[in-house]
């Protein structure tokens, strides 16, 4: 297990840099490619929702041995799921929803580990 310091770090060190990178992606891509894209953001968005729905993988080592974003992950799922449809569409405002779930796991992660409105 890591430290609290450290599951902070890494999320905004990793894991948002990457989310910020998917997001962007679909503004970037050839057209061609964006099917090809949104099948890769159907398959993340479905092993969200299995985890949701399955209540799998609630002891994460990069969060101290606890996953205290469990039940978010309707929410994360689904915002991926709109954002795969888009891009199998071929529309490039799949960048919105990915935004948003960007946004919200950022202001969720603050809140969990600073103000813990919602814990």
């Amino acid at each position: 297990m890591i430290s609290n310091k450290s599951s902070i770090n890494l999320f905004f060190m990793c894991c948002i840099p990457a989310r910020i990178i998917i997001l962007l992606l679909p503004l970037y891509l050839s057209k061609k490619y964006l099917f090809y894209y949104g099948l890769i953001l159907l398959t993340i968005s479905l092993s969200f929702l299995y985890l949701y729905f399955a209540n799998k993988r609630l002891n994460a080592q990069e969060a101290g041995g606890y996953t205290w974003w469990s039940k978010f992950r309707l929410i994360h799922g689904l915002l991926y799921l709109c954002g795969a449809i888009y891009c199998i569409q071929g529309k490039r405002i799949a960048w919105i929803p990915l935004a948003t779930d960007t946004f919200i796991g950022t202001m969720l992660s603050v809140n969990h580990h600073y103000f813990k409105f919602m814990n």
